[in-house]
């Protein structure tokens, strides 16, 4: 949004998006607000105690932040550009450009760390990520009987009755990338972060492994037990080699940003090392 003087340490951040909460957060910086959709992260469990609520991601209360007196606001453009200039007549406000659901995360990660001015915590938590990938990487080339390059790893979503999918550009797209898992050839294709299509089109579904987003927040999406007990679902094989498995879309969609990523390792490992040695 252009040119803009922030602290050399911001005691009083504001943050009006779901990465910016999980960045700050991780880089030791607790915001004294922040925006929700529906409610606080549960991924992030005891860490966003005390954090006032300033509205819903998309309608920030411009009231709420005046009167907390920030010196630093944090957001995205997509949710927060027709609110910039209110805001940054509040506070100095840094909106990434992206939200980070087209994969773009870890530029996000680096600019709101830039603003905070904590860019060497964040360089080096890059660098524990991208050593979690390998590790990880190692782990399944290992304990199975083929690589990740030749597994493919589905990622759906559930909800008012449709299903759809996260293409390799999504946030948890970049993840599986990054381990270098394979991707159904639907999954693949140059889109946007996500599709939605036929229930009966099993082929752009299918794959080893099946990632299921579940969200509670009013969206109707499918537990894996109601899922896999669909008559047409059940047709394919990772439901029939039971490789389905349930994942919060508090991490896995909504996060955006290096603990939801961390948590999206978690996952996998629990599902497919952890799951395999036990």
């Amino acid at each position: 949004m252009g040119m803009t003087q922030v602290p050399e340490t911001p005691e009083r951040v504001v943050v009006i998006d779901s990465a910016a909460l999980d960045t700050a957060l991780a880089l030791g910086v607790k915001p004294i607000g922040s925006t929700i959709f529906g409610e606080l992260p549960d991924y992030l469990g005891n860490q966003t105690q005390g954090i006032e609520i300033v509205g819903e991601v998309n309608q920030p209360n411009l009231e709420s932040i005046l009167q907390l007196q920030p010196d630093l606001i944090l957001g995205t453009k997509i949710s927060t550009e027709r609110l910039y200039h209110p805001l940054s007549r509040i506070a100095p406000t840094v909106l990434t450009e992206g939200s980070g659901r087209s994969g773009d995360w870890k530029e996000n990660f680096l600019l709101f760390a830039a603003a905070l001015g904590k860019t060497e915590r964040a360089n080096q938590l890059i660098e524990e990520y991208q050593q979690r990938v390998s590790e990880l990487r190692t782990q399944f080339n290992q304990t199975h009987n083929k690589s990740v390059e030749e597994t493919q790893i589905s990622v759906l979503t559930t909800g008012q009755g449709r299903v759809g999918f996260y293409t390799l550009n999504s946030f948890p797209g970049s993840v599986l990338q990054d381990i270098g898992f394979a991707r159904p050839p639907a999954q693949t294709r140059p889109r946007r972060w996500a599709a939605m299509v036929s229930r009966e089109d099993l082929d752009s579904l299918d794959g080893d492994v099946i990632f299921l987003i579940y969200s509670a927040q009013g969206s109707e999406s499918l537990t894996v037990e109601k899922f896999i007990s669909d008559p047409i679902w059940s047709q394919l094989s990772a439901v029939q080699q039971g490789q389905v498995y349930q994942v919060n879309g508090e991490s896995w969609i909504a996060g955006r940003s290096i603990q939801a990523a961390d948590k999206i390792l978690d996952d996998i490992t629990q599902a497919l090392l952890e799951t395999r040695a036990n």
